[in-house]
């Protein structure tokens, strides 16, 4: 699985990208979410806002790179998209 994470253009949040399609409302059983459409899925993931799109990009409010990083592999696990 490719993974690569930056500071998203507005700087509130990092952009993590991946190579894995995500079946938006199969996710959304998974997790606490506040939205779940086929376009997009809003979720509080243990206090932080994550925005998923189908292409398997995330919008991570988190505080770090790291921390977005690791938010985005445990959410990628709890799927089952294991690298």
């Amino acid at each position: 699985m490719a993974i690569s994470v930056r500071l998203c253009s507005g700087r509130t949040a990092f952009e993590v990208s991946t190579n894995i399609k995500i079946d938006l409302i199969g996710a959304s059983l998974s997790f606490n979410t506040r939205v779940a459409t086929k376009h997009i899925l809003l979720l509080n993931y243990k206090g932080v806002e994550v925005s998923m799109y189908p292409s398997g990009r995330m919008l991570i409010k988190a505080k770090s790179k790291e921390e977005s990083l690791d938010i985005a592999r445990n959410i990628l696990a709890e799927l089952g998209c294991e690298e």
